[in-house]
C-alpha cells in the first residue's frame, strides 16, 4: 500500500470511530441521563442493562481507535513530529482537540469504569435475594452521580475535540 492509502484508511477510522464515540456520549448525556434521573430505581436498572449491552466496550474501543489513528495522522502530517509543524496556529488547534480527546478517554476509563464496576457488584449482592441496605442505595446514588458528572465532562471535552477537528484547517 502506498502512503495515500494509509492516510485514507486512518482518516476513515478516525472519523467513523470519532463520530460513534462522540455521538454516543452526546446522546447519553443529553437524552439517556435525564431519562435515568427521572426514573429513579428503574433508571438504575436501565444503566445496569446498558452496561451489559457492550456499549462501554464499544465506546472504549472506538475511543482508542480514534486517538491512535489521530496520533498516526498527526505523526504523518508533521513529518514524524517535527517541531516546526507544531508552531502553526492550525497545528495548535488540532493538538488542542487531540489533548481534549485523550483527557476525555482517561476520565471515562478512570472514573466511569470503576464506578460502573462497583454498581454491578452491589447489584449482584442485591440480586442474590438480599434487600438493599440504605448504605448500598446511597452508594449507588453517589456512583451514578459520579458517572453522570464524569460523562458530562467527557462530552464537553469531546465537543472541544470535534470543534477543533472541524475548524483547524481554517485557522491561520
Amino acid at each position: 500500500m502506498n502512503e495515500t492509502t494509509y492516510i485514507i484508511i486512518f482518516r476513515l477510522l478516525h472519523i467513523i470511530c470519532g463520530v460513534f464515540w462522540a455521538g454516543s456520549v452526546f446522546y447519553v448525556v443529553l437524552f439517556v441521563f435525564p431519562a435515568i434521573k427521572n426514573s429513579e430505581l428503574e433508571g438504575t436498572k436501565f444503566i445496569q442493562q446498558l452496561a451489559k449491552t457492550g456499549y462501554p466496550i464499544a465506546a472504549a474501543i472506538t475511543g482508542i481507535v480514534t486517538i491512535v489513528s489521530g496520533l498516526f495522522l498527526i505523526w504523518k502530517f508533521s513529518n514524524g513530529f517535527e517541531r516546526i509543524w507544531f508552531t502553526a496556529a492550525s497545528s495548535k488547534v488540532l493538538c488542542l482537540g487531540m489533548i481534549a480527546s485523550i483527557i476525555a478517554f482517561v476520565i471515562g476509563f478512570t472514573f466511569n469504569r470503576p464506578a460502573a464496576g462497583r454498581i454491578n457488584r452491589i447489584d449482584k449482592a442485591i440480586a442474590q435475594g438480599n434487600r438493599p441496605s440504605e448504605q448500598q442505595l446511597q452508594q449507588v446514588t453517589k456512583l451514578k452521580k459520579r458517572i453522570f458528572v464524569a460523562t458530562t465532562f467527557v462530552a464537553v471535552l469531546l465537543a472541544i475535540a470535534v470543534i477543533t477537528m472541524a475548524i483547524f484547517r481554517y485557522v491561520s
